[in-house]
Order: structure tokens, then sequence, then C-alpha cells
């Protein structure tokens, strides 16, 4: 079931680049425009979860197909975009306003957001072309291939530092890229980083109170990832009983999870 899936995300992601006309492109810049309008005032964070239609399979269900974290200060923001890819969700599209353009953060430095191939993909563009401001918890969105994406939205903790989520290059932890995203460096994740942080073999991590040492344990990843489910298994669990971040679905919208497992 999970690698059908990851299939006919795969498989709707190519129908919708295919036929998307040249114009859709052109756009982005106006898109990127109304939603820098849009950021509200002062600090706010919120993560979303999309769902997206399974084009090429008729009457099949949408399918789990990313999770979004957003932190404003307006009017800067910065939008975490981590797709699915395979079982997992791949790493973070750091995406950053300044409060004047949008810029594509990585390791390296920034890059204009409308010169990026990511501002290509399909994701990115419903997301950036989604309310920065209040939305309600749940919502439909009309694809451009056909169907609704289905978004949940949850309000988070707006307790974020500034100077790691606006700077126009991704944080470092213990010598290597954070994959994680920024939520890793709030206070509420810093036991769950430390925690792991030693199983993978960093030694050095930063946390909300500052940097501390850790023992690396090659060892313990390796049975913690041989007794572990994907991320796409588990999202298919909480959706087909009903939990966070699904039981904001109404019944009658709410997608079966379908297929085989």
């Amino acid at each position: 079931m999970i690698r059908s899936a990851s299939l006919i995300l795969a498989a709707w992601t190519g129908t919708l680049l295919a036929g998307a006309p040249a114009s859709a492109q052109d756009d982005l810049g106006a898109l990127l425009e109304e939603r820098q309008k849009a950021v509200p005032k002062g600090r706010h964070a919120f993560q979303e979860t999309w769902l997206l239609p399974a084009q090429d399979v008729a009457g099949q269900p949408n399918r789990f197909a990313g999770r979004i974290t957003v932190y404003q200060d307006g009017p800067r923001e910065r939008l975490e975009i981590r797709p699915v890819e395979g079982d997992a969700l791949g790493e973070p599209i750091v995406i950053v306003s300044n409060g004047r353009s949008y810029q594509l953060v990585t390791k390296v430095g920034a890059t204009p957001l409308l010169e990026s191939a990511p501002a290509k993909e399909p994701l990115v563009r419903l997301v950036l072309g989604g309310p920065a401001g209040e939305a309600p918890q749940h919502r439909t969105v009309p694809v451009p291939s056909g169907g609704q994406a289905v978004v949940l939205r949850s309000v988070v903790d707006p307790d974020f530092d500034s100077g790691d989520a606006f700077q126009l290059r991704l944080p470092q932890v213990g010598g290597g890229l954070l994959k994680s995203g920024l939520s890793q460096f709030s206070a509420a994740q810093s036991t769950q980083l430390t925690a792991s942080a030693g199983a993978r073999g960093v030694d050095q991590i930063r946390t909300a109170d500052g940097t501390i040492s850790v023992t690396p344990d090659p060892e313990a990843v390796r049975r913690m990832e041989a007794q572990a489910v994907s991320e796409v298994e588990l999202e298919g669990f909480k959706l087909e009983g009903g939990l966070a971040p699904y039981d904001e679905l109404p019944a009658a919208a709410e997608p079966a999870p379908g297929g085989e497992r």
C-alpha cells in the first residue's frame, strides 16, 4: 500500500507539471507579492498537513503528501515544506521572506525563489498559494490537474528564535546540516533531539539552553531503525484511526485510507 501511494504521488506530480501552462509559472511572482502582503503582524506559527488526490487511480482517496511548518514575525516569514519522498518525509525545502522578497535557503546561502527549481514543484506552489494569515482548521484546495487537496492546519507555539528563523543560511548542528527544520530548536523538541543525537553520531548539539555534549551510539541507531515504521505508514495509521491532526476532518470529508496493507 505504502509503495503504491508513493508511486501515485509521483505520477500526480508529473501530471501536474506536464499540464501546467507557461502562464502559471509566470504568475508565481504575483502570487508571492500577494502572500507577502497577507503575512500578519506579530509572531505566529502553524503547521499544515497536506493530502493530495490520486490523479491516476479513479476512486482512490487522497494520500498524505507532506507537512509544512510556517513561522512568522510580520512582515518576515519562514516556510519549511517537507514533501513525501518514498516512505518518509524529505528534508525541508526552506523558504524565507525578509519582508521584501522570498528566498530559497540552503546550507550555502540563499537564492531568489523565482529562480530556483523548487519553485516549479506542485506542492510548493500549492502551499505558497494558501493563506498566510488566519485559515480554518480544515479546508480544500482545487488542484490544477483536477480534484481537491485536503489541508489540515494547527496553530503551534510561536516560541521560536527569530535569529535562526529568518537567517538566509540553514543552521548547522554538530558540524552537519540540520535535516529536520527549525522546529528541532524549540524548547519542546530539545529533549527529543538530545536523546536521538548521540545515537546518530552527533557529539555536539545545540538546544534552546545552549550547546551540550552527547555520546555517539551507532548501534542504538541500527536497533531503532530496524523496529521503526516509516513516516508514511505512521500517517496512514493516524488517518485510519482518526488521530491528530486527522481528528479535525469533518466526517463527510475524511478520506478513507483504502488499498491493501
